[in-house]
């Protein structure tokens, strides 16, 4: 079903989930969950420059692509010139039984988080 604009007057919440711009790169390695994040020893205006790479069995292979990692001011300042406002970060839980099976390196240096605003 379409999604039609907000009436006037009504508000919605809007979440994103995006790589932490508090992420230590030199942390426990994200290999495990099937992902590699690396720094490419480049800055973008609005943060450091990052290869991720989803490691994916073969023949696929992985598949690896750049982007930028935008600082926390650079999410918030776009967001409200956006028109979204209560920007709030929403850390991300991971389960006992996750815990149990992947280690607590995930807890210790998120390498996601979420966002929630309103618009």
């Amino acid at each position: 079903m379409p999604q039609r604009a907000p009436q006037p007057g009504t508000r919605r919440r809007v979440f994103l989930l995006n790589q932490s711009p508090d992420y230590r790169f030199d942390g426990p390695s994200l290999d495990k969950y099937g992902f590699r994040s690396e720094l490419t020893g480049e800055e973008a205006e609005t943060g450091p420059r990052v290869q991720i790479s989803a490691l994916l069995a073969p023949p696929v292979g992985p598949i690896s692509f750049v982007t930028t990692c935008p600082r926390r001011e650079v999410y918030e300042e776009c967001l409200r010139a956006a028109g979204f406002g209560e920007v709030t970060r929403v850390p991300l839980k991971v389960s006992d039984a996750g815990v149990r099976e992947f280690g607590a390196d995930f807890l210790a240096n998120p390498p996601l988080e979420m966002l929630r605003c309103r618009a």
